[in-house]
């Protein structure tokens, strides 16, 4: 799984890659906010990514808020990853559009858990796009095949 980490401290930013890379996965790296942002939107975008909450240009809620108001066909999945462990700035985090929480210092077994989490979630809103993606395809046919008794069928199977 390709991953981006978002994290304006070095030490940091080299800690969370060796654990990703060691976990098998490739990792894209922001130093930024505003550089987050623009690999988010490549067209091989990261489908995970690990935002710092506190970077300079622009803020990992920030980025959280952008990415989840443009229009991709399977979201990405996003741990913001912060100081602020109080209530208030979790569920602020989360309503800025992140998908999971972790405060640091974090534990290395606990970060491995979470990314695994996230790697499920993905795979499984694929399956779905998938499927989605061949009722519709089944749909088209049979419209264009004319058996229009059999249509309510295929609509009432979509809308589940």
């Amino acid at each position: 799984m390709r991953i981006l980490i978002a994290e304006d401290d070095s030490v940091s930013r080299l800690v969370l890659t060796t654990n990703l890379v060691s976990w098998g996965h490739e990792v894209v790296t922001a130093v930024n906010g505003r550089d987050a942002w623009r690999a988010s939107q490549e067209a091989d975008a990261p489908r995970l990514a690990i935002l710092d909450w506190m970077m300079p240009e622009m803020e990992g809620t920030e980025v959280c808020r952008r990415i989840r108001e443009s229009p991709a066909t399977i979201p990405a999945y996003i741990i913001l990853l912060t100081a602020k462990q109080g209530a208030k700035e979790v569920v602020e985090g989360m309503q800025a559009g992140a998908d999971d929480y972790l405060t640091k210092p974090y534990h290395r077994e606990e970060l491995q858990v979470r990314v695994q989490v996230g790697v499920r979630m993905i795979e499984l809103q694929t399956k779905l796009a998938d499927r989605i993606g061949k009722l519709e395809e089944a749909l088209d046919r049979v419209k264009s095949a004319g058996n229009y008794p059999y249509l309510w069928i295929l609509q009432e199977s979509s809308r589940r």
